[in-house]
């Protein structure tokens, strides 16, 4: 199976966006008020303290709440409805139709939609990790957090895919593993951005 640029981008999303929800459940609620304001300044968003970092991810007028990245979960799943295994859209189609937008009820459902994805074609499955790691690295990258486990399991996938054909990360990697930044991240995120373009 070959997969248009739009499709593998689509993919790629809907890991990273199920891995941003699963941190985010792990995370929530916030109670300490220092605690808060140095996620929220890592994460760059307007919190000031413990209430208002669990307002921005419970409201789901807010980009970056619980609701609004599940809702580009939905989004994708409808997108890839012909590149999904039948049976892994109908599930994760399924599972998704909540009856309300509460965190709870979302992050309920969320592991289950990851175990699903998990046992799609290599193809699809190669570009899932890709996104469900590289968003797990970024978490990792903006706490100062890295380990030497999510960096090889990035490296693994960037191999794998470049053994297909995709395109390498190579250059941007090397960096990005010498001083672990946000910045040299964003390097990486350039690349695979370029090689989506590439993608037949």
């Amino acid at each position: 199976m070959l997969l248009l640029s739009s499709a593998a981008q689509s993919i790629y999303w809907l890991g990273r966006y199920l891995s941003r929800i699963q941190f985010a459940c792990q995370v929530l609620p916030f109670e300490n008020d220092q605690t808060a304001v140095q996620f929220a300044n890592a994460f760059c968003l307007p919190a000031w303290d413990a209430n208002s970092l669990n307002a921005i991810y419970m409201d789901p007028q807010q980009a970056f709440s619980v609701a609004t990245q599940f809702h580009q979960i939905q989004n994708n799943i409808q997108q890839l409805r012909a590149v999904l295994l039948p049976h892994t859209y109908s599930e994760l189609n399924q599972i998704t139709k909540l009856k309300d937008e509460k965190a709870e009820s979302i992050c309920s459902v969320i592991g289950r939609c990851a175990e699903i994805l998990e046992g799609e074609q290599q193809q699809v499955f190669l570009f899932y990790s890709l996104g469900h790691e590289m968003e797990i690295l970024d978490q990792q990258c903006r706490l100062e957090k890295v380990t030497d486990a999510q960096t090889e399991k990035v490296a693994t996938i960037l191999s794998m895919l470049d053994a297909n054909g995709w395109g390498s990360c190579e250059r941007s990697w090397a960096t990005f593993l010498e001083d672990q930044s946000v910045s040299s991240l964003y390097g990486i995120n350039d690349d695979i951005a370029a090689n989506f373009e590439v993608c037949e």
